[in-house]
């Protein structure tokens, strides 16, 4: 990173045996280099802190059926809050909203993660659900909640910075292979356009991700798969707590018989889960 100072002493009174105060005062308003932004982002990931997300996201799907070429497009808009643990998210207070070009908007939700486990909620499915419940919980199925999955982890702001660019002041560009950036062999073949945007502490202002993905060999349920990820952060420094809705308030996704599931999908939660 680049130095930047404020006021240099002049040299040529160092030869005085007596420095002038005024030469003293601009010595010590030399400005301290912008901190890393890896070395930035660790020293916002600690538990109470959290920051303001708003997100952008979509993927087309290339296919062929029947011999036509066919195209899926499904996009996602995300606002909200994330908390963070030690050096990681911890919580995330998200309102989501998809639509597909096949089916128009969905109706929006809002969902709380935690741990694995994520609530999900809006006045459609509150009034869908039993008398006192307002919450769907549904449970990550491994040990990884997906909901958690926003923002940028050092690593990963490491890995894209040591394969990027500076093109302007704050703003980054590079690439990588599929594989490379998802550090598994098994992602398949594909590559990785990222953009980055710093502001003047060498904070995350923005991230855009565009993935193209290829099946491998013997696959043919795709030709291709374009993600689309723009993410803006806000409020590094906010004070931030997220907590579970009341158990009180919660029936779980497996206690939904199946008149009750239908009525809650239709009131925008989503079919396959808020994972």
């Amino acid at each position: 990173m680049k130095l930047f100072f404020a006021g240099l002493a002049a040299t040529a009174a160092a030869v005085c045996a007596v420095a002038e105060p005024a030469q003293a005062a601009s010595v010590a308003s030399v400005q301290a280099a912008p901190v890393d932004p890896v070395k930035a982002l660790k020293a916002h990931l600690v538990p109470g802190k959290g920051v303001k997300i708003t997100e952008s996201s979509g993927i087309t799907l290339d296919f062929t059926a029947n011999d036509q070429a066919m195209q899926v497009q499904v996009s996602t808009r995300t606002v909200g809050t994330l908390a963070f643990g030690k050096g990681n998210v911890a919580a995330a207070d998200l309102r989501v909203r998809m639509s597909s070009r096949q089916k128009g908007p969905n109706l929006p939700y809002r969902v709380i993660a935690e741990g694995r486990n994520a609530y999900v909620t809006n006045a459609g499915i509150a009034k869908a659900l039993p008398s006192g419940r307002s919450w769907i919980q549904s449970k990550a199925s491994g040990h990884e909640n997906a909901v958690l999955h926003k923002g940028v982890t050092p690593a990963e702001l490491q890995f894209m910075l040591n394969n990027a660019s500076e093109v302007a002041t704050g703003e980054y560009q590079g690439t990588a292979t599929l594989a490379d950036f998802r550090h598994d062999k098994s992602a398949g073949e594909g590559n990785v356009e990222f953009h980055l945007y710093f502001d003047e502490h060498n904070l995350l202002t923005r991230t855009v991700v565009d993935t193209t993905a290829y099946p491998d060999g013997d696959s043919t349920a795709y030709d291709q798969m374009v993600f689309h990820t723009d993410t803006k952060y806000s409020g590094w420094d906010a004070k931030v707590k997220i907590a579970a809705p009341a158990a009180s308030q919660v029936i779980s996704e497996k206690k939904l018989n199946a008149k009750t599931r239908k009525a809650v999908i239709k009131a925008g939660y989503p079919e396959s889960g808020p994972f």
